[in-house]
């Protein structure tokens, strides 16, 4: 049996009414409390209802009384001086004696946040699960407010209405869904989705705003299938291009200081002086690895997609780039990369903490990692900028087909021979014979006689 969430009400000589919630899980009392009317935000209180009337008073209390009968929820109203008369009061512990028959929703009542959370997950590609999670930043943890991936409606609501607890869709390929009431809407949801972990997207990506839906999970699944899923991997899709183009940039940077040191490391015959050159070449390899590793996660994602837009684009525009070779590059960039990775994990997992040595190997450890990985980063470096290329080729206006000029010929001699056979063509040809035409011959006998033969 689920625990009761109460509401402790209260009097202010100036607010009027304030309330408190505990152990409201599922968000019912809030949902109950915004309906009646009481407002959030206040410093010092919970739940304000900004209205010290008696007859206000007494409708709110009156509603709420009302709306409990359905819900495992109690009201503590010790503190207030005259209480109202109610049904038989809930006893104070965290199982019902009697739980109480749930009656038909009414027409004006809020749907419920968490059940229709928990339908909506049920019905989105994939596989996702449901949670309710706290708005308040957890240990080491932004809010939630803060992680949605929208600068409009949705952002807007958060900052204005902020509820204490809001259900969290998960999905199997890590993407996050807020589900939470649409302020003054009772038969409306607003879905967001959260900002990827460890994107770092900047304020030029077009974010994917959250959408509206009603209260059918049904329908609500479809146009989360169908507006804010594609718009959310677009999204992210741009962000990682844009991470790509700062990392090719980043590691040109780093083999253009390479090469600006290392000549004077060696000698006349191109071989190394002393141990400053292994050294530096260290360097070298940990800043192109930390270039390159972000990808090993997200970026056989963005290869495939562009594979996929691949035969779509200009035939003579691919071969001229040789994209198709280089996406196979990095095909083989990415697995000799995680190979890498991979070994690297099970030397650092079989490693004794309290060993006096174990930071000199590991140290050792992530030198051989960068030295090994250096060639697969600097593959990544060469060729990923065809990533960029493909995205924007594939988002630039097509060009319309240019016919051959003997074709134009061709077409055109036919359509003025079918010009000169046409009615219209008939018609000038007459009027110009008449135009040209010289006067009539005089005659000077009745034309209603034939001339007579001699």
């Amino acid at each position: 049996m689920a625990e009761l969430a109460w509401i402790t009400l209260g009097k202010h000589p100036q607010l009027g009414l304030t309330a408190a919630t505990i152990r409201d899980d599922f968000g019912s009392a809030n949902r109950m409390l915004l309906d009646a009317g009481f407002s959030t935000g206040h410093p010092d209180f919970a739940y304000v209802l900004g209205d010290s009337r008696p007859d206000e008073v007494q409708a709110t209390l009156q509603q709420l009384y009302s709306a409990v009968a359905s819900h495992y929820v109690a009201i503590d109203d010790a503190s207030l001086d005259g209480r109202m008369p109610t049904s038989p009061a809930l006893p104070r512990s965290s199982e019902p004696a009697h739980p109480p028959t749930p009656s038909p929703r009414r027409p004006d009542s809020r749907a419920d946040l968490a059940e229709f959370a928990e339908e909506l997950s049920g019905r989105l590609p994939g596989s996702w699960t449901a949670a309710v999670h706290e708005h308040a930043a957890e240990e080491g943890q932004l809010p939630l407010s803060e992680r949605v991936w929208d600068y409009g409606h949705v952002s807007w609501a958060l900052s204005e209405f902020t509820p204490h607890r809001s259900p969290v869709l998960t999905s199997d390929s890590g993407i996050e869904l807020l589900v939470t009431d649409r302020p003054l809407r009772k038969h409306e949801f607003l879905v967001a989705a959260f900002e990827p972990r460890g994107s770092g997207f900047d304020t030029t990506t077009r974010t994917p705003n959250g959408i509206v839906v009603n209260t059918d999970p049904v329908r609500a699944a479809s146009r989360v299938t169908t507006r804010l899923l594609p718009r959310y991997q677009e999204a992210v899709r741009e962000t990682r291009l844009s991470q790509v183009a700062k990392s090719v940039a980043a590691g040109q940077r780093v083999l253009a200081e390479w090469d600006a040191v290392s000549d004077s490391l060696c000698d006349a015959d191109h071989w190394p002086l002393d141990e400053r050159y292994g050294l530096r070449q260290q360097v070298r390899d940990a800043e192109m690895w930390a270039q390159f590793a972000p990808f090993l996660e997200h970026g056989p994602t963005l290869v495939a997609h562009a594979e996929e837009k691949l035969p779509l684009l200009d035939p003579a525009e691919r071969a001229a780039g040789r994209w198709a070779y280089r996406l196979h590059a990095l095909r083989e960039a990415l697995a000799g990369g995680a190979r890498v990775q991979a070994e690297f994990q099970v030397v650092a997992e079989a490693l004794l903490p309290d060993h006096p040595r174990s930071k000199a190997v590991f140290a050792d450890a992530v030198a051989m990692r960068n030295a090994e990985g250096w060639h697969y980063s600097l593959t990544w470096m060469d060729n990923a900028g065809v990533l960029v290329d493909i995205a924007r080729a594939d988002k630039a206006p097509p060009t319309p087909p240019t016919r051959p000029l003997r074709a134009q010929q061709v077409r055109s001699r036919r359509a003025e021979a079918a010009l000169s056979w046409s009615p219209h063509a008939a018609r000038q040809i007459t009027a110009a014979i008449e135009k040209n035409a010289g006067p009539p011959a005089i005659r000077f006998f009745n034309s209603s006689r034939p001339p007579r033969s001699r």
